[in-house]
């Protein structure tokens, strides 16, 4: 996996939360035999952690769950691979980035338990999908090479 550069947005997308961090520039990761590619422009709220768990394991924005998280994100909103894939690809991005094991496989069976409601994309997520589909186009980059339809 290259190297993840983020930066943080005044006014994310209105799709995304209050606060969101956006990709800088391309980043990819091997993912079974595929090359999942994450575009510049690609808004994300960091790692899906309620506040009441932030104690025990951290914050969305904790700079280790990053990497894990976008890639997670990204493949929710693409559906490149199956769902148990993309939460497998998460795991094991923690573990790249030097979460202990333990942790990871607690937000391992978080994704598995309640990631299903965000699997589906709702009419929003179309809607941020074609927006950002627009600027990488106007960007001189196709959308396709995302696993973006």
């Amino acid at each position: 996996m290259g190297n993840l550069l983020l930066l943080p947005v005044i006014k994310p997308d209105m799709n995304k939360l209050e606060e969101a961090y956006e990709v800088a520039d391309d980043v990819s990761t091997p993912a079974g035999g595929a090359k999942i590619k994450v575009p510049k422009f690609f808004q994300y709220d960091g790692a899906s952690i309620p506040p009441m768990a932030w104690q025990v394991i951290g914050t969305p924005f904790q700079p280790r769950f990053m990497p894990a998280a976008v890639f997670h994100d990204w493949l929710y909103h693409t559906h490149q691979v199956a769902r148990k894939a993309a939460n497998a690809l998460f795991y094991d991005l923690l573990i790249a980035s030097g979460v202990r094991e333990a942790k990871a496989a607690m937000m391992l069976g978080a994704v598995d338990t309640f990631g299903g409601w965000y699997w589906q994309n709702d009419d929003d997520d179309l809607d941020y999908l074609k927006r950002l589909a627009g600027r990488i186009r106007k960007d001189g980059r196709d959308p396709a090479d995302y696993g973006m339809s």
